[in-house]
């Protein structure tokens, strides 16, 4: 299946215009490609050198067409990203308020369907990312496979691993819903225990995840427990990102 079609198959209806326009930045390539083949006055000009003297306009030229297309793109996608993350966080927070203060338990069961469609919100936007890091990374490739001449893809891919819905970490989300069920279980907390001569036997079993399924693993773990939080020290804000990287269920 081609990716164009795949990516139109997969994406989420109301978000369709959020999406990575691969289409439009196929068909640039697919200019640049017959613009060289033709042998044109603008395909004469070398990607790798410029001349004071010699007015080049390259402002209309399908390849400058597509560099400028994937520039908005990029930012499109990580405007929508930091939107969705800010809406997720001020949700989550509105939850754990509303939990907080149902002290009788009298709306759990809508407290927990609340939570459950945040989670799925989050999963949701995860696919969104993963989906359009996977475009990016294939319409580059195909940009260097028919534009030898003028290799770009390492360069933007460095550029990509730069932006914050590819570098930022949200965990912090997760976080506030692991509280949030927790709090709806009424789970208690464990009793720390000083004694140095204590001891106990542990039996460990290990799974390996796929990077792209590892939030939605962790997902349905802190549905039924609390994810094990270590703070450093009491400056830190005990829901951020920093302290909450979740490798390990114990």
């Amino acid at each position: 299946m081609k990716f164009g079609k795949y990516i139109d198959e997969q994406a989420r209806p109301d978000w369709r215009d959020k999406y990575l326009d691969y289409g439009q930045l196929k068909q640039y390539i697919k200019e640049a490609v017959a613009q060289l083949e033709s042998g044109s006055d603008e395909a004469a000009f070398s990607p790798r050198t410029t001349s004071l003297s010699v007015a080049k306009n390259a402002n209309n030229s399908p390849e400058s067409n597509f560099f400028n297309k994937l520039e908005l793109e990029v930012k499109k996608i990580s405007e929508f990203t930091e939107k969705l993350v800010k809406q997720l966080r001020a949700q989550t927070k509105a939850l754990q308020a509303k939990v907080t203060n149902d002290k009788d338990h009298q709306q759990n069961n809508d407290l927990m369907q609340e939570a459950q469609r945040l989670g799925d919100e989050f999963l949701s936007l995860e696919k969104y990312v993963n989906l359009n890091y996977l475009g990016f990374h294939k319409i580059l490739k195909k940009h260097d496979k028919l534009m030898p001449h003028a290799p770009c893809r390492q360069f933007y891919i460095t550029h990509l691993h730069q932006q914050p819905w590819v570098q930022g970490n949200y965990s912090d989300v997760l976080v506030h819903l692991s509280n949030i069920y927790s709090d709806l279980r009424g789970d208690t907390s464990g009793v720390k225990n000083e004694d140095s001569a204590q001891g106990f036997v542990r039996s460990t079993t290990k799974y390996w995840v796929r990077t792209q399924d590892a939030t939605s693993v962790k997902h349905h773990i802190l549905q039924h427990l609390p994810v094990f939080q270590f703070k450093k020290d009491d400056t830190e804000d005990e829901n951020g990102p920093d302290n909450q990287l979740i490798n390990s269920v114990y």
